[in-house]
């Protein structure tokens, strides 16, 4: 199951000037192929949708209103004016090119493994300094009915249903933001695309959470820089930045996406200009500190897990992570990453944590200290660090009120290597 085409159709658009006349004509060829077939249309205060319900092309037969249109497709139709009114007129982001002027065209074909794409046509670069600037209107393809290698989500719980309408909504809400983002840089990276587009299907439809299927594969290195993590996981962050700092944060970011590069966007819209900010979203993404894990009902995905990089239980501890090396990997922080490591009680007493970074990083570090069972919500405490990267920190009652204890050192600010870093621990 893929998620979506849309980035590397960017990359093709972008460079479509490039192509000979042969294989321009070649690709036009093959996507035009079985378009002919969706003879049927609906169309909406601001879109068109063109579909079929005969062939490999079809969407479910299933009318059980008998409007004569498919549930499906009413659906669908509904769901665009609900994604047109959140993202254009509730978080003001621009119209697509060419919109509200024109409808914006739909089309539902058999994607096989893909949710679906955004199509961006007519690529225009406007500049080049201080990054490439540049817009593209578009169309947009969507999956014919999701029956095959798409997982469940919470409102399509098993997966079987006839009409997968919680995968049509949220990959909808998904590519239309692909669509906005065309005219505001089509040349930013495809890390910014997705994370924010999946952001979108959150921020549409809030308790359907399809996106939650990518969160592990964000979450399985914490020590890599936020930027160079899988692009639709990221989503965690974005959620995480709209949560903290609004829910204006991310267009604009996308406003800052114009003159400048994606990290410097994110540093500048959310941020401030300094990445010291950034500290806090590692005690956020240990607690999995936003609202879909702290404050939404259960859900049909699999829970969030965390990667621990050490667990101790027995104690002295004295550990030194070394330095990188072309065929060991240290597993530290790089620059806006992190590491987690988790002790555990052995007995009851005063633990003392002292942490030591390599020196000339901006390490910054916390514990996050973990009640016991009914004794309150878990506490995070900045440790302070010297000059030379060096601090500890001792927590009282360890093993009686705090049923673990994690040290969480990070690093805010970009650097280009994982950093070396040692600890010690002791129970008293």
């Amino acid at each position: 199951m893929g998620k979506d085409a849309t980035y590397s159709l960017v990359l093709m658009a972008r460079e479509w000037d490039q192509l000979s006349a042969s294989t321009k004509q070649e690709i036009l060829d093959i996507r035009a192929n079985g378009f002919g077939q969706l003879k049927e249309t609906v169309t909406t205060p601001h879109f068109v949708l063109h579909y079929t319900t005969q062939g490999n092309e079809a969407v479910p037969a299933q009318d059980n209103d008998r409007n004569g249109i498919s549930d499906y497709i009413d659906i669908a139709a509904e769901s665009w004016e609900r994604v047109w009114n959140r993202e254009i007129v509730e978080l003001s982001y621009p119209a697509p090119l060419g919109t509200p002027a024109q409808k914006f065209h739909v089309y539902y074909r058999d994607l096989r493994s893909y949710y679906g794409a955004a199509y961006p046509q007519n690529v225009v670069l406007q500049s080049t300094t201080p990054v490439p600037l540049g817009t593209a209107s578009g169309y947009i393809v969507v999956e014919n009915d999701f029956y095959e290698g798409f997982p469940p989500n919470d409102e399509d719980v098993t997966g079987n249903e006839v009409i997968r309408s919680g995968a049509l909504k949220v990959t909808q809400a998904h590519e239309f933001m692909h669509a906005i983002q065309f005219n505001i840089n089509v040349f930013q990276s495809g890390w910014l695309f997705e994370s924010h587009a999946t952001w979108a299907e959150d921020a549409v439809y809030d308790d359907l959470n399809d996106w939650r299927w990518y969160i592990n594969r964000f979450l399985i290195n914490p020590d890599a820089p936020v930027f160079n993590r899988y692009v639709y996981g990221s989503a965690f962050f974005m959620n995480y930045l709209s949560e903290t700092y609004g829910v204006d944060v991310t267009r604009e970011i996308w406003m800052q996406a114009k003159t400048n590069s994606t990290p410097n966007a994110v540093r500048v819209a959310a941020f401030g200009g300094s990445w010291e900010a950034m500290k806090a979203f590692a005690p956020a993404e240990y607690l999995l500190d936003i609202s879909d894990f702290t404050s939404d009902g259960a859900s049909v995905i699999p829970r969030p897990r965390n990667t621990i990089r050490a667990r101790h239980s027995s104690y002295p501890v004295s550990v030194t992570v070394p330095v990188s090396t072309r065929q060991e990997a240290n597993r530290a922080p790089w620059g806006l990453g992190a590491n987690f490591i988790e002790f555990i009680p052995a007995g009851r007493g005063d633990l003392t944590i002292s942490f030591d970074g390599e020196d000339g990083f901006v390490w910054r570090g916390y514990v996050v200290a973990t009640p016991t069972r009914g004794k309150g919500a878990a506490e995070q405490i900045p440790v302070t660090l010297d000059s030379g990267s060096l601090g500890s920190i001792t927590v009282h009652d360890f093993g009686s009120r705090w049923s673990q204890v994690t040290l969480i050192p990070t690093i805010a600010d970009v650097a280009g290597r994982e950093v070396p870093y040692s600890y010690t621990a002791t129970l008293e």
